[in-house]
């Protein structure tokens, strides 16, 4: 599989901005009293999916072969949103596979950006096999969120645009699941800023990446029990690990609980309500914020489109 380069990531940009503008980075005030430190989070739930997939899927479309009628992904949520549009600006077909235990909220925003949906599996495990089969018996390109080149260089652009909005950054907080954006946000962090320092955050329920950056080789776990969709995953992305080993300098955990929590406190800091893996940054900040005290860190708001455990959280909290 090809590798991406810091070239290929100026050439997604081109891509990119002609369907989604740069999201905001903005201080939040509130939240660098915390740590002593400055906090700005960049607002990727701001984009038509509430989410930073659709960078990914554009550039994947655009570069899509004339002979292919289209794509056919397994997802759970935002990979499949984002595929879903990113075929419809293209005018293209989209195939979006998802677990039959998807709830019917995401399967909704999932037709409503214009794919095929198709449930089928047991797990997304088995909605991958799926989605594979059918994207060699009706003519489409299979793409794998993690492990497709030009789903991680559109990724990346949410770190190009980062660097030049934030240039006094010296810590970004990535929330990880298979590590393709934080294997995306490494390629050009350390190539343009290799002084900031990339920190990794999962959830304890889901450390599949963390041990295996640990360790130094993949690791796949039994088991991966996280409510938040964006950071569940049980094995890193193949693809990706191999950045994240060179460009990675930390990994952190935090617990499900502390996601919930940092979702709270990011919808009464900054009115926005996050989904699970759109707080981990957070929780990792409010976990040890003497670890991030007097450096300008930088949380991305990486999805809005929250969990029903947040979304209960919420409310038993208003009532």
């Amino acid at each position: 599989m090809e590798q991406v380069t810091l070239a290929d990531v100026y050439r997604a940009r081109q891509v990119v901005r002609r369907y989604l503008p740069p999201t905001p980075v903005l201080p939040a005030w509130t939240l660098q009293q915390r740590i002593g430190g400055a906090v700005h989070i960049k607002y990727e739930n701001l984009s038509p999916i509430r989410s930073f997939k659709l960078r990914g899927a554009l550039y994947c479309l655009s570069r899509l072969p004339a002979n292919k009628a289209g794509v056919a992904s397994a997802s759970t949520g935002n990979h499949g949103q984002g595929m879903a549009l990113a075929a419809s600006l293209f005018g293209r077909r989209a195939v979006v596979v998802v677990p039959e235990t998807t709830p019917a909220r995401k399967q909704a925003a999932i037709r409503h950006f214009g794919a095929e949906l198709r449930v089928a599996g047991h797990d997304l495990a088995e909605s991958v096999t799926n989605a594979q089969q059918i994207a060699a018996a009706e003519n489409l390109v299979y793409v794998e969120d993690g492990e497709h080149p030009d789903v991680l260089a559109g990724c990346a652009t949410l770190a190009l645009e980062l660097v030049e909005q934030l240039p006094d950054l010296t810590c970004l907080l990535v929330p990880v699941g298979g590590g393709n954006l934080i294997a995306a946000c490494g390629l050009v962090i350390k190539a343009l800023r290799p002084d900031v320092r990339l920190v990794g955050v999962q959830s304890t329920a889901a450390p599949a990446v963390y041990e295996s950056w640990r360790a130094g080789a993949l690791v796949q776990l039994a088991e991966c029990t996280t409510f938040a969709g964006g950071v569940a995953t049980s094995y890193p992305c193949a693809f990706t690990f191999p950045l994240i080993q060179q460009f990675v300098d930390d990994m952190v955990l935090v617990s499900d609980d502390a996601l919930v929590e940092a979702a709270m406190i990011m919808l009464a800091e900054t009115g926005h309500l996050p989904e699970g893996a759109g707080a981990a940054g957070l929780a990792a900040l409010l976990t040890d914020p003497a670890r991030y005290a007097n450096q300008t860190v930088a949380l991305l708001l990486t999805g809005g489109n929250f969990e029903p455990v947040i979304w209960e959280q919420l409310t038993t909290t208003r009532a």
